[in-house]
């Protein structure tokens, strides 16, 4: 169905039971994926309670793509990735450079990348309130703190051992010594998360691509997303960087199952649901009104807004009800493997290459997971890849 060579990804397990999150990545190594996504959070973006562990109870392990209510450590479990695996490349999305000093986070960044044998990419975001103002941390100018952050780990991974100074608004160095040594082929690679034209020109000038989430990071709008992509591509010719060389991951959210009825019904499960309440574009309520309705949540933004303690699990059960199918259907994609072949197909027509995937069916019942290395393998073959082993 592609013409283009895109890669293909697994959302790792980062819930408890320890050993079986452990087992979990040679696992998804030896099905095939090309790459495994770890984020970084430390609650979660759905209501207290509402999340299990998205896993059959007889196969904890199972690589089933998608998360639950507890989160493990998101550096912890790429070095754990970069040690029990061996050829496949580690992704971790999203991660915020403000809650950690970027000093801090080039060495650990920089140790990960030797541990692996350069197989580290990071994706970088400005932060959700969720992970800061609970904790007592204070998120203020996020993007130009991330803009900042990523020159001071450029400045101290090519400092070559020597003292380096830099003048900082946030984070100045003075006669500063890095010495851990630059990786044979390079630091790790970065991709930028988020949307507006500061992004779009970091992405291409001092990033390696670009990360979203889909549908909604583009709001069902393809042609704005192709136009994006675009820009970045522009900006990294102006800079003297290879536009051809690029990334742009997507992490799309799925509701995937046998046919496209069962796959409904998972959809308006009240687990998808939230997500089409909450993420259907990170200014969600504006994106309903947009296609003609009222967002249950009201003047709603992801970034600033999301928090489990936002809704209870009941309340969330009554929103999902009055959810319109028009916006289950654009917020989600859902159906069996050809539908959801045929959607993700867009978003690589688009200008993406590299796909992410989210197993929301999973979410819904979490002993359907036993079913979805089948099913994604169909996706991914109708997409031109090759097959996900059992």
């Amino acid at each position: 169905m592609s013409g283009k060579k895109v890669k293909f990804g697994v959302f790792g397990n980062e819930f408890p039971p320890m050993d079986a999150a452990l087992k979990s990545l040679p696992r998804a190594e030896a099905q095939g994926w090309q790459f495994i996504d770890l984020p970084d959070q430390i609650m979660s973006t759905h209501p207290q309670g509402m999340l299990t562990n998205p896993v059959p109870a007889a196969d904890p392990s199972a690589p089933t793509s998608f998360y639950g209510d507890a989160w493990f450590g998101s550096m912890e479990m790429c070095a754990a990735a970069a040690v029990l695996t061996e050829n496949i490349e580690i992704l971790l999305a999203v991660i915020d450079p403000l809650r950690r000093s970027p000093a801090v986070m080039a060495q650990g960044m920089m140790t990960l990348q030797h541990m692996s044998k350069g197989r580290m990419t990071f994706a970088i975001g400005a932060g959700e309130e969720k992970q800061f103002k609970p904790f007592g941390e204070v998120r203020s100018k996020p993007f130009a703190r991330l803009e900042d952050a990523v020159s001071i780990w450029k400045t101290l991974w090519e400092s070559g051992g020597e003292p380096v100074s830099r003048e900082s608004e946030f984070w100045p160095l003075t006669d500063a010594i890095f010495p851990i040594p630059m990786w044979e082929s390079g630091p790790p690679e970065l991709l930028l998360v988020g949307g507006g034209p500061r992004i779009q020109r970091l992405a291409g000038t001092v990033g390696n691509g670009w990360l979203t989430y889909l549908p909604g990071g583009a709001g069902c709008d393809y042609d704005w997303l192709a136009g994006y992509i675009r820009g970045m591509k522009e900006h990294a010719e102006k800079a003297g960087n290879d536009p051809d060389a690029m990334r742009f991951n997507a992490q799309v959210v799925t509701v995937l199952a046998e046919d496209d009825k069962t796959a409904w019904e998972l959809a308006r499960h009240p687990n998808p649901g939230w997500i089409a309440i909450t993420c259907a574009s990170i200014d969600s309520s504006k994106t309903w009104e947009k296609w003609g309705f009222k967002n249950p949540l009201g003047d709603f933004n992801w970034a600033q807004d999301i928090n489990p303690m936002l809704a209870t699990k009941d309340r969330v059960v009554e929103m999902v009800t009055g959810i319109p199918d028009q916006v289950t259907d654009f917020a989600l994609v859902w159906g069996g493997p050809e539908r959801v072949a045929d959607r993700v197909q867009e978003m690589i027509d688009a200008g993406i290459n590299e796909i992410s995937f989210f197993n929301m069916a999973a979410s819904a019942e979490p002993e359907y997971g036993k079913h979805w290395g089948e099913q994604i393998s169909q996706v991914v073959k109708l997409l031109g890849g090759d097959p996900i082993l059992p």
